[in-house]
């Protein structure tokens, strides 16, 4: 994960913005944000245009949203994180209090925003961005006919691969 920038003032209050650049970043982000967080981060918005004649048209805008999270789910599949909440801050195309859905990617830079900051969300940040702490292994987890492909990192596991076989069994009074 890269830090872009950290902004704190002397209450514990404040902002990081960061941007996550492996599949194991997304897991520091899912445990970083916390519901009643602030995140600030680019998305696709559907707007609809009425013209004077009464017909509608729909187009999809990229705007700069900021929201305070109500929910978050962490797709592992996808390694992508959703969080749900209203909209905090004026903007043309979205009304202030509007519920949307942020989608944080890999490579795609965000905010986060806490009234305020504990020691171990500070730690967290530290030990995403620091590279020394990224060391991987590789292990295969196998039983007759299944074997998982796992990747190993300092704080998760990564199914990466299952691959199932059928074994057939011998028979009686087959012989050649």
């Amino acid at each position: 994960m890269r830090l872009v920038s950290r902004n704190f003032d002397k209450g514990a209050q404040g902002s990081v913005t960061l941007i996550p650049e492996e599949p194991e970043d997304m897991w520091h982000t899912y445990n970083l944000i916390a519901e009643g967080d602030q995140v600030r981060s680019t998305t696709i918005r559907k707007v609809q245009n009425e013209s004077a004649t009464g017909s509608s048209t729909s187009n999809r805008v990229r705007t700069t949203l900021t929201i305070s999270v109500e929910s978050i789910d962490f797709d592992t599949q996808a390694c992508m994180l959703r969080l749900k909440g209203r909209n905090i801050e004026e903007n043309q195309y979205v009304k202030m209090g509007a519920y949307h859905t942020l989608d944080l990617e890999l490579n795609r830079k965000f905010e986060v925003r806490k009234a305020e900051w504990d020691t171990i969300a500070l730690e967290r940040i530290e030990m995403a961005c620091d590279p020394t702490q990224s060391s991987d292994l590789a292990a295969v987890v196998m039983q007759e006919g299944l074997a998982y492909v796992c990747l190993i990192t300092a704080s998760m596991t990564l199914v990466r691969s299952k691959i199932e076989v059928s074994i057939p069994r011998k028979r009686k009074g087959h012989t050649q």
